[in-house]
């Protein structure tokens, strides 16, 4: 079995059915194609809930980001975000070396300051 839940045999059964199916030669690379890639969704029990991207993202957003995450974010140097912070432009907080940032406090930041 592929991480689809159809074993090769079965994989290759479908495709050569696609090659069979009376359609221009782009649709059937088309299908073909999607198969290879996405597989067949058979559903299964043991199978994991798919991801649920907004559930994901919010998550994502909750977690303060690292200095580096949140100059990237920027598209400033880390250098330039630590000198934001020093001169009080940008909130962050500190525990021995390491810089944290809000999410919201970065996407304020950002949004206020497009050029």
């Amino acid at each position: 079995m592929d991480g689809h839940g159809v074993d090769q045999a079965t994989g290759g059964k479908l495709l050569n059915g696609v090659n069979n199916v009376p359609l221009y030669l782009k649709e059937r690379e088309k299908i073909a194609s999607h198969i290879i890639l996405f597989g067949i969704k058979i559903p299964q029990g043991n199978v994991p809930e798919p991801l649920n991207l907004e559930d994901w993202q919010n998550e994502l957003s909750s977690k303060p980001f690292s200095l580096t995450e949140a100059s990237e974010y920027l598209g400033v140097s880390s250098v330039t975000l630590r000198r934001w912070v020093k001169q009080g432009r940008l909130l962050a907080y500190k525990l021995g070396r390491a810089y944290t940032f809000e999410v919201e406090e970065l996407k304020k930041f950002k949004k206020s300051h497009r050029a």
